[in-house]
């Protein structure tokens, strides 16, 4: 918990947060304040909290095809909402459900999880094989990212001086579409030691479309480009599952820490691969 708050910021305008940012003062953003909770520093900080911006919306639009979450929408009402549990089967709202505890994610905001992503982030690889558009205001405009590109370094500087507003996930496009999220944990409300999401659409048996993200490896969130190209185009079988997790293992970087050793975390992402392209395979099998 911060130890020394000197001043505690409600702006009435995205621009009035913004000008109200000063690194040198060691300025935050703040909504549900889990992020920041977990810090013991003692240096004096600034919070700035953009609860009150109106930024906590959660509507879909068929008429557009996509599901709006804002930057503000509690973790917890996202995995509760009806329109959320219409993206892919209840893939979206299930997944999430998954994060820590109930109190957690009552109190954790979809914004707070992305502009400060844990290492061990579930809601990364969850959104990463979504059709997911990063909302963001800077310098006085509203700007969109895809949320894969959210955190490549040379868009690192423009993310620290820019608000979250929310993100916009497409809906699936036509033929069958299925995703699975998958997590390695010590316990049921431990942070993920490994986690994985994959989501793959098929077309008369074969794959046109595959997306595969892989978290706390122990590293951000990160998709496989490489592995989803080589999906594209393939016949969905056993065996392309078993041949494509052994690729991830591969070809994901990897490291060891305290928790698990490099080659433990090869074999988990061997394993969780090929078992979330099989169960989609199943899912996909099922509703054709």
């Amino acid at each position: 918990m911060l130890r020394n708050v000197k001043d505690y910021h409600y702006p009435g305008s995205l621009d009035e947060a913004l000008s109200l940012d000063n690194r040198e003062s060691r300025s935050f953003f703040i909504a549900g304040g889990t992020a920041l909770a977990l810090s013991d520093s003692s240096r004096p900080v600034e919070l700035i909290d953009v609860s009150r911006l109106g930024l906590n919306d959660l509507e879909l639009d068929r008429e557009n095809g996509n599901l709006k979450i804002g930057a503000s929408t509690r973790i917890q009402r996202v995995v509760e909402s009806g329109a959320a549990r219409s993206v892919l089967g209840g893939f979206l709202s299930e997944s999430l459900e998954e994060i820590g505890s109930y109190p957690i994610r009552n109190a954790g905001t979809l914004g707070g999880s992305l502009v400060r992503p844990f290492p061990w982030s579930d809601i990364i690889p969850i959104l990463s094989v979504l059709e997911t558009e990063v909302f963001y205001y800077h310098e006085g405009n509203e700007k969109t990212r895809e949320l894969s590109r959210l955190y490549e370094s040379d868009f690192r500087s423009t993310l620290n001086s820019s608000i979250i507003e929310g993100v916009s996930i497409s809906l699936p496009e036509e033929g069958n579409t299925a995703a699975k999220f998958m997590k390695f944990s010590r316990s049921e409300f431990d942070v993920a030691s490994l986690n994985l999401a994959c989501r793959l659409t098929v077309e008369g048996g074969y794959i046109s479309k595959a997306k595969l993200s892989i978290g706390a490896r122990p590293m951000t969130g990160e998709r496989i480009p490489a592995l989803e190209d080589n999906l594209v185009g393939k016949k969905l079988t056993e065996e392309l599952a078993k041949k494509s997790g052994k690729e991830a293992g591969e070809s994901a970087e990897l490291r060891g820490d305290e928790k698990l050793g490099q080659e433990y975390r090869e074999q988990l992402v061997k394993k969780m691969t090929e078992e979330a392209i099989t169960e989609i395979m199943k899912e996909v099998a099922n509703e054709s």
